[in-house]
């Protein structure tokens, strides 16, 4: 059974993130973390950042894929929910955060020092050959042994 800590402070969150890194390491895991705009639904009236062909000053990536001056754009300042999470689907560990923000600056620089102290253990993956590679090597050798 996923065990959830909930809605945390920031303050709380980091402290719970230096923890999961920590276990982590200690355990071989994975860290996963998800960053996500938090909207908050209207039922009755409907929202217009879900609505980007109505509201296309709302739609963030529509904007940016256009590159282009929207009018009316919105001033809206949106909370950021942040998750974090280790384990396995039936043994899962999670909590999360709401950021405002006006504190996102602050926290993102807690957050990173946080992270890299948590990754110490870091090991570069080494790359499988293709097929192709493979193949290719094949013939550099038998070209260097027939010569």
């Amino acid at each position: 059974m996923a065990k959830n800590e909930g809605c945390l402070s920031e303050a709380d969150f980091l402290v719970k993130a230096e923890e999961y890194f920590k276990v982590a390491n200690e355990k071989k895991v994975a860290v996963h973390v998800t960053v996500k705009r938090l909207i908050k639904k209207d039922p009755v009236e409907g929202n217009p950042e879900l609505q980007g062909t109505k509201f296309p000053h709302f739609d963030v990536s529509k904007v940016s894929q256009l590159n282009r001056k929207v009018e009316n754009n919105s001033t809206t300042k949106y909370p950021l929910l942040i998750r974090i999470w280790y384990g396995s689907h039936t043994k899962k560990t999670k909590c999360s955060a709401v950021v405002d923000a006006d504190n996102l600056d602050k926290f993102w620089q807690d957050y990173a020092n946080i992270a890299k102290n948590g990754m110490n253990g870091l090991i570069k993956k080494k790359k499988k050959k293709s097929k192709n590679s493979a193949a290719k090597d094949k013939k550099k050798k038998s070209k260097r042994t027939t010569k």
